[in-house]
């Protein structure tokens, strides 16, 4: 005998829409921050979260506290949303693998060091299978971690990052930090490594602490008890580059020279030896199943590496 019995009145229905929005929120550190990113006016995020603190009854957003910090009920509402997330992607995953590499799409988060080596073999694989989106996610190496991290990337590539637990390392290579210099400026007439104590006394191009780069930097000044004062602060590296060609010096990965940079640039080694020990970087998230299309790319970025 079968008997169908209703859902109680009582019971919560968790809309899935309404914790998208507690979960950018979150995520963005504010519910204005959220809503610039999203294009939507502040008032439809703060009362999509309204309506589910009162369909759950509980609070999930702290009150009185700069921007948007969870409850305890609402980290488990958003750890429920993540699994629910890496739920359906398992399914879709699943799903593309019946049918081969013929849709989907794959988020790749990298740092900008790494975009022109990544293009052609996207620009390939996109020709190939034309029907799989191919997403791109450029930022720091925090960036990309927490990216990978949130399972909001299938793959990250990064250069020198802090490594959380719950990434696999499918990859890693030796790319030693260099002073990129004009050909003109003083410090190239130095036959030995440049130290910082060097280097100090000329105008310099940093990037910001969020990169691996800088962070690897001010541990050697740590050391050495140096503090750099950088004339250029600046995230994007090509414009770091560009500051050394126009007389300057800054400090990158040395695959940042290009050849038709060999004219204008002249690379140096740096002393300290943790200059010589950075690295790159490739991961995915540990546990996670990779899509058909995102392990075919995973095996090509690791072919693009020499």
């Amino acid at each position: 005998m079968f008997v169908f019995t209703q859902q109680r009145e009582s019971q919560a229905v968790i809309k899935k829409h309404r914790v998208y929005y507690l979960y950018q929120a979150v995520k963005y550190g504010g519910i204005r921050h959220a809503a610039d990113i999203l294009n939507i006016a502040p008032s439809s995020i703060s009362r999509q979260i309204t309506l589910l603190e009162e369909e759950l009854k509980t609070p999930l957003l702290e009150k009185n506290l700069r921007g948007a910090q969870p409850t305890e009920s609402g980290e488990l509402v958003l750890k429920y949303f993540s699994h629910a997330l890496e739920q359906e992607e398992d399914l879709l995953a699943s799903l593309a693998a019946l049918q081969g590499l013929e849709r989907g799409r794959v988020t790749i988060a990298t740092g900008e060091g790494y975009l022109r080596h990544l293009s052609t073999m996207i620009a390939q694989f996109s020709k190939d299978h034309p029907q799989i989106e191919v997403q791109l996610s450029v930022g720091s190496s925090n960036h990309v971690v927490r990216k990978v991290s949130d399972n909001e990337a299938h793959i990250g590539i990064a250069f020198n990052p802090i490594l959380e637990p719950n990434l696999r390392i499918h990859f890693k290579k030796d790319h030693a930090l260099k002073a990129f210099l004009p050909p003109q400026h003083p410090l190239t007439q130095e036959k030995e490594p440049l130290t910082l104590a060097q280097i100090k006394d000329y105008p310099l191009a940093m990037g910001d602490i969020s990169q691996g780069i800088r962070q690897i930097i001010q541990r050697v000044e740590d050391e050495e008890e140096i503090i750099l004062h950088s004339t250029l602060e600046c995230s994007q590296l090509h414009m770091l580059k560009q500051y050394a060609i126009g007389g300057g010096i800054t400090l990158l990965p040395e695959f940042m020279l290009y050849e038709e940079d060999r004219d204008r640039l002249q690379l140096h080694n740096l002393q300290h030896p943790y200059f010589n020990r950075t690295e790159t970087y490739m991961m995915t998230r540990r546990g996670r199943q990779l899509p058909p299309a995102a392990q075919k790319l995973l095996v090509m970025i690791l072919k693009m590496f020499p």
